[in-house]
């Protein structure tokens, strides 16, 4: 696909004119240590037509105060990305940008697959929701969803060969750029616009994807800290991000999950858990198992078990 590096202001002019005529456009960010906590780098903007790769390492704010921002934050352009979180983060602490009217293709993946793979009922033995941490849901990375969704050796190999670059992040602000990763810039936002067409069953999913990739957008950009560890960077998808089918809400919430601080309704947590003031929705408890697992500790399954009326629960 046709690209352009756009490194000054004259540049960035004209590559806005084009861009602000899009009702649809596919955007990525990349940088070091990517969040509020590093520093973003690039900003990687595609319609159907061209790929443009903003240097804005060299533009810094005046790539957003002349024209980025106000493209970003327009919710009436539509912009495909994938797994925002931490790319809104970066947009808004670091430059002051709410980045609006995202559709997330992670999320669009999931709901996809619910469709078409659904997976096997469950049985429990409690309906209580608080057990069922069987049901917490993986989410793809976008290069699996390459290879899964596109007949498209030659990205995945751009992809691939950009990969390779990244024992040290900061690649990212090596200049003038490594062709390699102007390449999987490319990749990254080009094929976002193949995987929205491969994966969008109906105009009728878009209300829910659009309310479920805002708050995918303020999930980590809202926290007033941020803790860079396992509890916010893995590969589940968080509890009451997507609406059920039909629905464009969720559940009132009113009780704080203790470690990642979002709220939930009371019953996504344990009787012993609130009793003990420590407690964690079913996302945090995966991940607090898996870590245990990793670091040896067997012993500690045993948190994940609660003896009730309905026997012992496996959590």
């Amino acid at each position: 696909m046709k690209h352009t590096l756009i490194e000054d202001k004259g540049n960035l002019t004209s590559a806005l004119s084009e861009i602000k005529s899009q009702k649809l456009l596919a955007v990525d960010c990349e940088g070091v240590n990517l969040s509020r906590l590093g520093e973003l780098t690039l900003l990687t903007i595609a319609t159907k037509a061209e790929v443009f790769v903003f240097d804005i390492l060299k533009l810094s704010q005046a790539a957003f105060d002349n024209g980025l921002c106000e493209v970003l934050e327009d919710n009436s352009i539509e912009k495909l990305m994938f797994d925002c979180r931490q790319d809104s983060d970066s947009l808004w602490h670091q430059f002051k940008v709410k980045i609006a009217g995202v559709l997330d293709i992670q999320l669009l993946e999931i709901m996809f697959r619910r469709d078409n793979f659904p997976s096997p009922q469950r049985t429990y033995k409690s309906y209580r929701r608080s057990a069922m941490i069987d049901d917490v849901e993986n989410v793809y990375g976008y290069r699996k969803c390459l290879e899964l969704y596109l007949d498209d050796d030659d990205m995945i190999e751009k992809k691939d060969n950009g990969k390779l670059m990244f024992d040290d992040w900061q690649i990212w602000k090596r200049r003038p750029i490594p062709k390699v990763l102007i390449d999987y810039c490319v990749v990254d936002v080009s094929g976002l616009f193949l995987l929205y067409e491969k994966l969008k069953q109906s105009d009728a999913d878009l209300p829910r994807l659009r309310v479920a990739s805002e708050r995918y957008a303020d999930m980590f950009r809202r926290k007033e800290d941020r803790s860079n560890d396992s509890y916010e960077s893995n590969a589940l998808l968080p509890l009451e991000i997507i609406p059920e089918t039909g629905t464009l809400g969720f559940p009132g919430a009113s009780t704080k999950c203790t470690t990642c601080d979002r709220m939930f309704p009371r019953e996504e947590f344990s009787g012993i858990q609130l009793r003990q003031g420590n407690q964690k929705c079913r996302v945090c408890k995966k991940v607090k198992l898996r870590i245990d697992v990793q670091n040896n500790r067997p012993d500690s399954v045993d948190e994940y078990y609660e003896e009730s009326s309905f026997g012992i629960i496996d959590y």
